[in-house]
């Protein structure tokens, strides 16, 4: 039956009316929070081990409202990226396998531009490969982190072969935020390959960044509730449940809850090829990401406020921060408001409809030649021919 947009048209004004605007009277407590707030109180206050509140607030690393233009890129350089999709492992299937393909992109520029392009797809069917610790079945979760550090492990290979200067870049965050609530040993299965790539670039001396399209974190705005924050006084750990229990607004809703693109593009007012101070993580799983710690800071690109990740060693060194930033606002203008070294790494990934469709008929011709019929579930099959 028709789908019955009636019903929901009102939820949907309702739903709109709370979109912020960014107009020039909109948020005045905000901007004046943001342009008066110390950096150095703000660490202070975020670090004080007796805090007990619900917020993961950004970490200002030195400045908190300071605004960088981009430098120029070198006049020779190159900027790699790889990026990967996968086929989940068929629980309908006798044969279980997954597979990961891995892209792998260089762009040189400069007095001898040049272009690689390749694609790289790897079955995986073995026990150590389809269960964790012989017991910890891959889910597609599992998955997705596993061809995040397949994708690093693949650019610090490819760094390897270009010359400097050169920026890796990957799509999506450095954070694998998911990773937290995984039992250790699923973390020690993705995290011994991801951190041995980022060994390997920082060894190289080759900065790796990635780029987040439309960010929806809000890390910052969080570390403005807690410099604003007026309860308990100042020089007592602030206690957000005491807080909700004894006052009827809390004091961090002076803060409006806005993700951090929005303090970035209407408060903060960066122009096309700034950048934000930056600022480190306080995600609970980069405790097991030894000194490559993650840090960020936003752009402008002249299309949208981007999110740009960076380990603490990219981040700690003024020369690698400013190709990183340099480069990645380059990249932005060559593609129209959004890396074009990511674009092409995308589309060198894709596993389109028709390559998986062939992988399953391999595997049907291949069972068949050892006697195996393929016989799909009733529900499978339902969705595979609908009838009605």
């Amino acid at each position: 039956m028709p789908f019955d947009f009636a019903k929901i048209a009102s939820q949907i004004d309702e739903l709109t009316r709370d979109v912020p605007r960014g107009g020039p009277d909109e948020f005045t407590f905000l901007r004046e929070a943001y342009e008066q707030v110390d950096a150095g109180d703000v660490v202070a206050r975020i670090t004080d081990a007796r805090n007990r509140h619900s917020w993961m607030p950004a970490i200002p690393r030195a400045g908190f409202n300071g605004a960088y233009p981009a430098p120029p890129p070198p006049a020779d350089f190159s900027v790699l990226a790889t990026d990967g999709s996968f086929i989940l492992p068929d629980r309908h299937s006798p044969a279980r396998f997954y597979l990961i393909n891995v892209s792998r992109v260089h762009f040189h520029y400069g007095t001898r531009p040049d272009a690689e392009l390749s694609s790289q797809a790897e079955l995986r069917y073995r026990e150590h490969e389809l269960q964790v610790d012989g017991r910890i079945p891959v889910n597609a979760a599992i998955l997705g982190m596993r061809r995040a550090a397949d994708e690093l492990a693949a650019l610090a290979a490819l760094a390897g072969t270009v010359a400097r200067p050169a920026v890796a870049l990957q799509d999506g965050t450095l954070i694998l935020w998911a990773l937290s609530s995984q039992e250790a040993t699923v973390q020690d299965w993705v995290l011994d390959d991801f951190l041995t790539a980022l060994d390997d670039l920082r060894e190289r001396g080759t900065p790796v960044a990635s780029y987040i399209s439309y960010p929806g974190g809000k890390d910052v705005a969080d570390a403005l509730r807690l410099a604003v924050c007026d309860y308990p006084p100042r020089g007592l750990p602030i206690n957000c449940d005491r807080c909700r229990a004894e006052r009827a607004v809390p004091a961090c809703q002076v803060i409006p809850p806005v993700p951090d693109r929005h303090l970035f593009a209407h408060i903060a007012n960066l122009r096309p090829g700034e950048r934000s101070d930056v600022y480190y993580s306080a995600s609970k799983i980069l405790q097991r990401y030894r000194e490559h710690r993650i840090a960020f800071f936003y752009v402008q690109t002249g299309v949208e406020i981007a999110r740009v990740e960076i380990p603490a060693w990219v981040a700690e060194s003024p020369a690698q921060l400013d190709l990183v930033h340099g480069v990645v606002y380059d990249q932005c203008q060559r593609g129209r408001g959004y890396p074009s070294v990511l674009q092409e790494a995308h589309e060198q990934a894709v596993i389109n409809a028709g390559e998986r469709r062939t992988i399953e008929i391999m595997v049907e011709d291949a069972l068949a030649r050892l006697g195996i019929v393929m016989l799909r579930s009733a529900k499978d099959t339902s969705k595979r021919s609908r009838f009605v």
